[in-house]
């Protein structure tokens, strides 16, 4: 039972690297597109599920990394003393997942290329 806490959170990780993976790499979604009624072309929803699955995937990453440094039941946590090394290594690891959720979030809300929809 003491794995399961070092266990869950580097399945979490996995499955996010494979939705990365599956997404970019070996299993990329089709670059079709649908017309619309008014002749405009757009890409098809799995254009759009894709962008979202690798923004969760990203965003997951960051979090998962941030979690894993303290001491819950999902996570592994640091030792417990403030005087040790480890505790170091734990600020940057919350410093570089924060930093990187907020990038992965950052862009996909100001990529230019974002779809807007019209008011």
């Amino acid at each position: 039972m003491k794995n399961v806490k070092l266990i869950v959170p580097i399945i979490s990780l996995v499955c996010a690297a494979v939705v990365c993976g599956a997404v970019l790499l070996w299993a990329p979604v089709c670059a079709g597109t649908l017309e619309l009624a008014n002749g405009n072309m757009v890409p098809m929803r799995c254009a759009y599920t894709a962008k979202v699955a690798v923004l969760l995937a990203l965003v997951l990453l960051s979090c998962a990394i941030v979690l894993m440094t303290f001491d819950t039941p999902l996570s592994v946590g640091v030792c417990k003393s403030a005087d040790m090394a480890c505790q170091a290594t734990a600020l940057w690891l919350r410093i570089a997942g924060g930093v990187s959720a907020v990038a992965a979030l950052a862009g996909a809300l100001l990529n230019p290329d974002r779809k807007r929809v019209a008011e």
